[in-house]
């Protein structure tokens, strides 16, 4: 009797050890599915021929862009060009004006580099609307808005919410034309070039236009907090100016109307520096243009997936 029940012991336990084999063995055949690997990652195909593992991937081909361009205000002396840049890859709509006031160089001097920049800037994807000269008899005078010959107000002042009692019929066309350009893109990033006589710094020594190296914006917050710290801790020189942020309220501007239609787009005005003293700009046109370009940088190295 006590022969059987350690035979029988002996048995059961020969069993389990077979049992264990087994479920081992079937463990160590999983697929590479089942252990999380696909056919690329197990370092086989199916044909045998050892496959390396990448892992550094390649960098994605950089995108197709196509540039379309057409006039606006034909059949007057204020004709002007838009061009837009579409590409095969998805992104933002971002719409681009320059020019609205004459004599504020660096932006529509910005605006019209962009034309050839854009075809092979890094990471391109999306749409891109540009007008580099909004107001283009008054680009060529070097003049906020006085043309000789022509009957034209502050084209900044001419557009439809707040529009001044003052503006004139010229300038209410080409703002016009403007808003309906812009607007049938339907873009989800609005910015106009402009500049300012002198930079917000200066406010202490009472002089009134001190919007230089601002950004007036008054929606999404949250993204032009990263935008400002993105260009001051990237792109910005140590010796310059940081840039900062101020509210919309110009009644009759590009940017107010915009802002208030479109609350819920990313509407911006960059205000660089001129360091206008005497009559003169003191700060070169050069490093002007690159603050303009440096803040739409930028907002793209925010906006667009960059290598």
């Amino acid at each position: 009797m006590k022969k059987s029940v350690l035979l029988n012991i002996k048995t059961l336990g020969l069993i389990l050890i077979i049992v264990l084999c087994l479920l081992l063995v079937g463990c160590n055949n999983k697929t590479d599915d089942e252990n999380g690997k696909t056919d690329d990652q197990s370092g086989e195909n199916q044909g045998g021929e050892v496959k390396p593992i990448d892992d550094d991937p390649k960098e994605e081909d950089p995108a197709n862009v196509t540039v379309t361009n057409w006039k606006i205000l034909e059949g007057t002396d204020s004709v002007t060009t838009v061009y837009k840049f579409t590409t095969d890859k998805e992104g933002p709509k971002v719409a681009i004006v320059g020019g609205i006031h004459g004599d504020e160089t660096a932006g529509w001097t910005a605006g019209l580099r962009l034309v050839t920049a854009l075809e092979t800037e890094n990471g391109i994807c999306g749409e891109i609307l540009l007008i580099p000269q909004a107001n283009i008899l008054a680009d060529k005078a070097d003049s906020r808005y006085k043309v000789t010959g022509y009957d034209f107000s502050d084209l900044n002042r001419s557009f439809p919410v707040g529009r001044y009692e003052s503006a004139k019929e010229a300038s209410i066309q080409i703002s016009s034309a403007i808003v309906e350009t812009v607007e049938a893109f339907e873009p989800d990033y609005i910015i106009d070039l402009h500049e300012s006589l002198h930079s917000w710094e200066q406010q202490e020594e009472g002089l009134k236009t001190t919007l230089g190296n601002t950004l007036i914006a008054s929606n999404n917050s949250r993204f032009m907090r990263q935008l400002i710290k993105r260009y001051n801790e990237t792109y910005r020189l140590e010796s310059e100016t940081e840039f900062r942020q101020e509210g919309a309220n110009q009644l009759g501007s590009f940017n107010y109307y915009f802002t208030t239609t479109y609350p819920d787009k990313v509407v911006y005005t960059i205000e660089t520096n001129r360091g206008y003293e005497n009559g003169v700009n003191t700060i070169d046109l050069e490093i002007r243009v690159r603050h303009q370009l440096n803040i739409l940088e930028a907002m793209f190295d925010l906006i667009w997936t960059r290598s």
